[in-house]
């Protein structure tokens, strides 16, 4: 009995020692599998600015319905979600995507394995990150939008060039929650994902050629007085420090300290979420090497 008992005890033991090795292994092999998929993403996004001579509005696409099975595809807006959620197109059958089919062929490359989304149907509204240096746009809910050269001659905004009509002006952009890549969970200073009052994840958007809304030295500056060129707008931004994309699922579900950046030099690195959202000015604008 007692040389039973010991033999459990060591079992016991090793297992105790060895889960959390396993553990780490799977994570770090979801980690690698991600870093591969924002290669893929650097590889397509190029290819894309090769052939318009800009980078996408959005790297997989926006979230579509349509009116009947049969009919047209277009952009989804909250009331379809709300009055005809079946209609809305499966996330790897959308046919208006930016490098998704064309560039990409394969829907997981936009993916995440520690994003527990399983749903292709589901779609969320998404918020700018809190540290923007554009006060106005700061933690607000991602609108349509369009040009503005009236409302500030001096400093005109700019709206989306994909903008499908008037109608959609002022409502909420949809991301298939699926998408790694255009979004992600926000994080609070300890890593965490960000909940709502109804404990619903709150999403961030992680990619956008234009973060600032705005054009021009004079115009394009945070209120410390630095240019924020490192927008990838502009024609030559610097490489190492402007930010096409980046990935929070990890730290949000496995609980790693690494978010995932992907950078215009085309490197992927993992950088700490301390180190990544701690600064008033650091993702997505002011990544420092």
């Amino acid at each position: 009995m007692i040389e039973l008992l010991t033999v459990i005890a060591i079992i016991a033991i090793l297992a105790a020692i060895l889960f959390p090795i396993f553990g780490t292994v799977r994570e770090q092999a979801r980690q690698s599998n991600t870093m591969s998929n924002l290669h893929s993403i650097y590889i397509a996004a190029r290819q894309f600015y090769d052939d318009e001579g800009r980078f996408p509005p959005a790297l997989f696409g926006y979230a579509e319905i349509k009116d009947t099975p049969t009919g047209p595809a277009r952009f989804a807006t909250q009331d379809d979600v709300n009055n005809n959620p079946a209609n809305i197109t499966p996330m790897n059958e959308i046919l208006k995507g930016y490098l998704y089919r064309e560039h990409l062929k394969d829907y997981g490359n936009f993916t995440c394995t520690d994003n527990l989304v399983t749903d292709k149907k589901a779609v969320t509204q998404v918020y700018y990150p809190l540290n923007l240096p554009n006060k106005d746009l700061a933690g607000q809910l991602v609108v349509w939008s369009k040009t503005d050269t009236t409302t500030n001659p001096t400093c005109p905004s700019y709206g989306d060039p994909d903008l499908p009509d008037d109608t959609y002006v002022g409502k909420p952009k949809l991301f298939y929650t699926m998408d790694s890549m255009d979004i992600g969970p926000r994080l609070d200073d300890y890593g965490h994902p960000v909940k709502d009052d109804r404990g619903n994840t709150i999403y961030e958007l992680h990619y956008t050629p234009d973060w600032t809304h705005k054009l021009g030295a004079t115009c394009d500056v945070d209120d410390k007085g630095r240019a924020v060129v490192t927008q990838l707008k502009y024609r030559n931004p610097p490489a190492e420090r402007t930010v096409i994309t980046y990935v929070t699922d990890h730290a949000a579900t496995s609980g790693s300290p690494n978010v995932l950046v992907l950078l215009l030099s085309g490197t992927a690195r993992k950088v700490n979420y301390m180190k990544a959202h701690g600064d008033p000015y650091t993702l997505p604008l002011y990544f420092q090497p």
